[in-house]
């Protein structure tokens, strides 16, 4: 005597959970990839629960939910990226390893949500949409991606400081651009909302506004100080070590609040020599 356990031995349900995961944020194409992957009886019953109309309602949700995530993170170089590739540029994103690949959270075979971001960012990094795009494109997301990730590569990419010479505090890492990134994200997302993204792109201008943005850990937080105009350029030296230490530094009123704002380790008088 056989005791039904309602399973069907011949199907592989981690497979059938995985890949039915991986069609939802499949293009039409890559579903019938996957499809043709799977042996015949879990073919069937993938295909059977990847279709009609509410399967088309839940996947279209995921992707605008997906969007509108990118959108917050990534404000300028999405909506750049959307705007000039549409849904076809976003297919080939969830085509990509960098979608496809995500670890899955413990406890489940989904990936969680705050990987999407990552994901797109790894993505832009190794395509060359990037570079086939404008240079403020290309400024706009390593100030994003700074913004977002520095603090993952504050420490690899550190370069020694000379004795004696003030620096940010440990940790901290700093996102820089020439224009005001976030404001004009902004712009564009008022725009986009009468006109279609690739005129909003065209339509609305950039005006030069150095903007740095100096991230510092505070304990499960990030503290963010917003730095513009000449002040960038007045403190650029504390985070960059190619920049000079300019003469009368310790006595600027840039460094001062700087140093009354937390920003500043070893605050002190600046040591001439160790420019």
């Amino acid at each position: 005597m056989t005791r039904d356990t309602g399973f069907d031995t011949r199907l592989d349900y981690a497979r059938l959970t995985d890949t039915t995961w991986r069609v939802l944020n499949a293009t039409p194409g890559r579903r019938a990839e996957l499809l043709a992957a799977l042996p015949p009886a879990e073919r069937a019953v993938v295909a059977e629960g990847t279709s009609g109309p509410g399967f088309d309602m839940e996947q279209a949700r995921r992707r605008k939910t997906l969007a509108d995530v990118l959108n917050v993170s990534f404000p300028v170089t999405f909506f750049a990226y959307y705007g000039r590739t549409g849904a076809e540029g976003l297919h080939t994103f969830l085509d990509s390893e960098f979608w496809q690949r995500r670890p899955a959270q413990p406890g489940s075979v989904f990936p969680p949500a705050a990987t999407a971001s990552a994901a797109f960012a790894g993505f832009l990094h190794a395509c060359d949409w990037i570079a086939r795009q404008e240079d403020w494109v290309a400024e706009a997301f390593a100030f994003e991606d700074a913004h977002l990730f520095g603090g993952a590569k504050a420490d690899a990419t550190a370069r020694p400081y000379p004795s004696g010479r003030p620096r940010l505090v440990s940790g901290a890492w700093t996102a820089e651009a020439t224009f005001d990134v976030p404001g004009y994200g902004r712009l564009l997302r008022e725009r986009g909302t009468v006109d279609p993204w690739t005129e909003a792109l065209l339509l609305v201008k950039r005006r030069p506004a150095p903007l740095a943005v100096i991230s510092v850990p505070a304990g499960e937080r990030v503290r963010r100080v917003r730095l513009t105009g000449d002040t960038v350029a007045a403190l650029r030296w504390l985070w960059d070590t190619g920049t000079p230490v300019p003469e009368g530094a310790a006595g600027t009123p840039a460094y001062a609040r700087a140093v009354g704002a937390g920003l500043v380790e070893g605050a002190g008088p600046v040591d001439g020599a160790a420019r």
